[in-house]
Parts: structure tokens; C-alpha cells; sequence
């Protein structure tokens, strides 16, 4: 199934399997006045990008590529949940030369250079290959395997004549290794666990979100994992989500309220879900080009309370 249909819009809802291609070429994109836009200027109206979180016993690992048309941007970061050491690296490329998402779903080949250090992202037959170099030495590596877990993947409209597509996935076995601040080679192991959020789409001009990632063994050794959203997405459904052992269960819309400083708290409408989020380390970016700019907090969190299932009685988070 190609995301965009032959009318040249895209399929809208929630997806049982990945589209097999995202046809850019074919999607017809009209300003609000009805205007179609072509070539570069409807490139530029299109952004993307690759996230991937993973979770060792010791350390939280967040990178990314960005690709906002007017600017290319990546991130990595390394938290020592033990001694709250972090290495930390950000860079931006002027109308995202040496910055390459693809985001079509199932091969895909992204990349990301500047200076020193150089981010590659690959694709095919359910395994995310990922690696970090410096100066030629690898960093970061991982294979991550996405064969038995249900992706999140849908698609919702966004704005008057927008659409945003996603599809994320958690409690990803892993393997590899990074280097940490000691310069000590750390490998992944069977309790590791990795998340990944692909995004694409025409989002509104003014954009903002709250959103909470979460996997852990429970006491029953279980895989659990959620996704939570609000104020993105909502427009067709919502992309809130609980997996346990792969199997993903729908979960209801959620709101994010901030209590202080350090502590928010999340419930949903049905009142099914209530977890209190309280706040550590964060990674924080302020960032202004005039024609493109975003503010970005990203909190390493301790989740605590629980989730009321028809399937599986009550998960509880203990942080």
C-alpha cells in the first residue's frame, strides 16, 4: 500500500502493516487558497525525521536526524543514570546540505555529517541498523530488530490542508555497543531495550506537543511500552498506545498537566490511565533561524502509577 493515493492525497487512519512507499511525487499539495505547489516550494513546506531512544540498565541513548528544508539538524546524547555524567552533540546544516531522511518505511537509507562526526541510519527487512562515527571511528553501533512487535502507523490530517505521518515502535531487542565518557566500550544486552519514531508530513506552521516515551521489564518479565501524545496527531484518532510482549493495545487521549518544577501528571479521558512523571536530567535546545525555529525539551523521567487493561488487569509503573 503507497501512502498516497492515485488522487494524489494520502491515506488517512491507523494501519494493520507499514506502507510499503511514501510517493511524495504523487501527493498534490494546495496553499489554503487553492493554490497546487510544485517543485521546490512544496519541498520546503515538508518535514522529517528519524528518532531513536534506547535503553541500557545503566544509560538513556536519544539521537536523531532532522530534516526541516530550510535546515538539516541531528542530535545525540549519552546519560549516565549512575554518576548523571552526559555526552552531548547537536549540529545544524544550512538548507540541510549533508542531511538525508528517507522515509520510506520499510528500506530506507538516512545520513547525517558535519565536522567530526558523521550519523547513518538504515533500513531493510525489519532490522534498523545505526551508526555513530568520529573521525572515521565508530562511537555508537546497534542493530535493532522490529520483527515481532506491532508498529504504530498512521496517518492523520494536519491543519486545513496538511498531514502527518508516523509510526513508532518500542521494547526493541538490541545489539551493539558506544563508548562512554570513560572512553569504556559498553555492549547492549538482552535487557536493553530501543524505541523508534519515524515521522513525515506537512505540519501546521506553529507546532507544539507534549509526548512521553516508556518500556520496562515488569515483575511478571514482560515487555511493556507506551507511547503518549498530545497535541499532535488527534485529528483522526490519536497515537497513544500500550505494548505488551509486541502486541499493541489503543489506548484513549490523554492530557499533560504540569503540578511544579520537577513533577507533571498524565491521565486519560477514560480515566483508565493516571502516571505521575517526575523530571531529571534534560536535554534542551532553543532554536531560532528566523524562518525556522524550535524549543525542545527532552526529560530522562522516572514514570510512576498505572494503566487499566481489558487484556492484561492493571500494569503498574514503579519508576
Amino acid at each position: 500500500m503507497d501512502l498516497i493515493q492515485e488522487n494524489g492525497q494520502p491515506r488517512y487512519g491507523r494501519f494493520q502493516a507499514l506502507p510499503s512507499a511514501i510517493s511524495m511525487s504523487k501527493y498534490v499539495y494546495k496553499t489554503p487558497y487553492g493554490k497546487e505547489l510544485k517543485s521546490w516550494r512544496k519541498t520546503l513546506k515538508y518535514k522529517k525525521f528519524k528518532f531513536c531512544s534506547i535503553q541500557h540498565e545503566q544509560y538513556s541513548i536519544g539521537l536523531a536526524i532532522v530534516d526541516l528544508s530550510w535546515a538539516g539538524h541531528a542530535f545525540f546524547y549519552i546519560y549516565d543514570h549512575d554518576s548523571q555524567n552526559v555526552i552531548e552533540w547537536n549540529a545544524i546544516n544550512a538548507l540541510a546540505h549533508h542531511t538525508h531522511v528517507d522515509e520510506q518505511p520499510l528500506f530506507s537509507h538516512s545520513h547525517f555529517s558535519k565536522s567530526a562526526f558523521k550519523l547513518d541510519i538504515q533500513h531493510a527487512h525489519g532490522v534498523r541498523f545505526i551508526s555513530i562515527t568520529k573521525h572515521g571511528e565508530e562511537y555508537f553501533k546497534a542493530r535493532i530488530f522490529c520483527a515481532g512487535t506491532d508498529p504504530l502507523s498512521m496517518c492523520s490530517p494536519t491543519g486545513i490542508n496538511g498531514w502527518t505521518y508516523t509510526q513508532k515502535l518500542t521494547t526493541l531487542g538490541v545489539e551493539g555497543f558506544f563508548t562512554n565518557k570513560q572512553k569504556q566500550k559498553i555492549e547492549f544486552n538482552a535487557r536493553s531495550f530501543a524505541s523508534l519514531d519515524d515521522t513525515c508530513g506537512f505540519l501546521r506552521p506553529e507546532t507544539a506537543w507534549f509526548w512521553l516515551s516508556c518500556n520496562f521489564w515488569d515483575p511478571h518479565n514482560r515487555r511493556i511500552g507506551i507511547n503518549l501524545a498530545s497535541g499532535v496527531n488527534e485529528s483522526f484518532g490519536n497515537e497513544n498506545c500500550l505494548w505488551v510482549d509486541g502486541r499493541m493495545y489503543p489506548l484513549s487521549d490523554v492530557l499533560f498537566e504540569i503540578e511544579d518544577e520537577q513533577h507533571w501528571s498524565i491521565r486519560s479521558i477514560d480515566a483508565r490511565l493516571k502516571l505521575r512523571v517526575e523530571t531529571g536530567w534534560r536535554r534542551y535546545e532553543n532554536l531560532n533561524l528566523r524562518l525556522v525555529g524550535s524549543q525542545f525539551s527532552q526529560w530522562q523521567s522516572k514514570i510512576t502509577g498505572q494503566i487499566e487493561t481489558e487484556q492484561h488487569g492493571t500494569i503498574q509503573f514503579n519508576q
